[in-house]
């Protein structure tokens, strides 16, 4: 009999669980003397209507261009006038590398080409020398021969001195570290004392006068967005939207997270918007019909959404149903199942509200 009672209480409870998944009693809510509860609302009807669906992806915001400008020399560094946070035009200076050694070595092939031009001056007037005396019978030709040739030795003498010189000239060049873009420099990688390394970036340097922001767009948002459309992102820290257009979308995904990169540009002349900035980017799908109603009638119980329904005979009744993502306001959801075209609901439910109340009209 004990098991019997056990049993029965176990499958009543089951059926109350069951019923309160399913939106709850179909019974009246009643107040304490037996009344059913009445709760003025508002109440809206469903409607079916296109939209265009939008959807947000987050990222960060990167400099249009970003450099880290070095040497191809070995050797002290001398002087760094820059630091971090400086504004630099391109062709500054941002450090000078100790050149004693190399403005020694520019002086000594300009030296070289000085010497050369000489000699070359001097084979010129011997040749033409030679040519009078050979065109009046003076001089052999083997004379005439061996001057042509010392003449074009001297002169690829001087081409030779020449070269030297520029190869001098550019390792000079080379100790002097400029910016090849205009930007900010964001960071400072050397001191004056230390070793320059061949090669290695000593500073970098970010265009900020564009600013892209590249994220990963899930498969089945990146169709349909091509480089070129316009899209608006949104800064939280600045509390600032703006507009931006799609510069890039890369055609092979991560076959892992089946996302697609997506590149968006935007202007920045100000330079109001700063590197790793946190960015929402805001896009415009197709245009469709659904079913859209205010966020505000979506009601949360636990893992479960619903909104309430108010049938013909006034009363509210919570019905569970499936939503779809916000829309880019954030002011409406989509419902996907659940609700009809047609069906009343309430758009705001007041703090009284429950299932079975009576719902009196504003």
């Amino acid at each position: 009999m004990m098991k019997t009672k056990i049993a029965m209480g176990a499958l009543v409870m089951t059926a109350a669980v069951a019923a309160y998944g399913c939106g709850g009693t179909h019974e009246p809510a009643e107040t304490g003397n037996g009344a059913t509860a009445t709760v003025e609302a508002e109440v809206a009807v469903a409607e079916t209507g296109p939209v265009t669906s939008r959807f947000e992806v987050t990222g960060s915001a990167e400099a249009w261009r970003k450099v880290g400008p070095g040497t191809k020399l070995p050797g002290r560094i001398a002087e760094v006038p820059v630091r971090e946070g400086d504004r630099v035009r391109k062709g500054q200076v941002l450090a000078r590398l100790d050149s004693r050694d190399l403005e020694a070595a520019v002086a000594q092939a300009r030296a070289a080409v000085a010497m050369a031009e000489a000699n070359h001056e001097n084979a010129r007037v011997h040749h033409e020398r030679l040519l009078d005396l050979h065109s009046r019978g003076s001089v052999t030709d083997k004379n005439l021969e061996d001057g042509t040739a010392g003449a074009r030795v001297a002169a690829a003498a001087v081409d030779q001195a020449r070269a030297n010189l520029s190869v001098a000239e550019v390792n000079l060049d080379y100790a002097v570290v400029r910016s090849p873009i205009a930007g900010w420099v964001t960071a400072r990688l050397v001191e004056a004392g230390n070793m320059a390394a061949p090669g290695a970036p000593m500073f970098q340097v970010e265009d900020l006068s564009r600013i892209k922001v590249t994220m990963q767009v899930p498969e089945g948002d990146v169709v349909g967005i091509a480089a070129g459309d316009p899209v608006e992102i949104r800064i939280d820290v600045l509390d600032r939207d703006l507009e931006a257009t799609v510069d890039r979308v890369v055609p092979t995904g991560d076959p892992a997270s089946r996302t697609y990169q997506v590149q968006v540009v935007v202007d920045n002349g100000s330079g109001e918007i700063k590197s790793g900035m946190f960015v929402r980017t805001k896009f415009r799908g197709e245009s469709r019909d659904a079913l859209l109603i205010p966020a505000t009638a979506i009601v949360n119980r636990g893992q479960l959404t619903g909104l309430f329904i108010v049938g013909e005979n006034g009363l509210a009744r919570l019905r569970w149903v499936r939503a779809g993502r916000l829309d880019a306001g954030g002011g409406s959801v989509e419902i996907l199942s659940g609700l009809s075209d047609g069906e009343r609901y309430v758009p705001l439910p007041p703090p009284g509200l429950v299932d079975g109340a009576r719902v009196q009209e504003r």
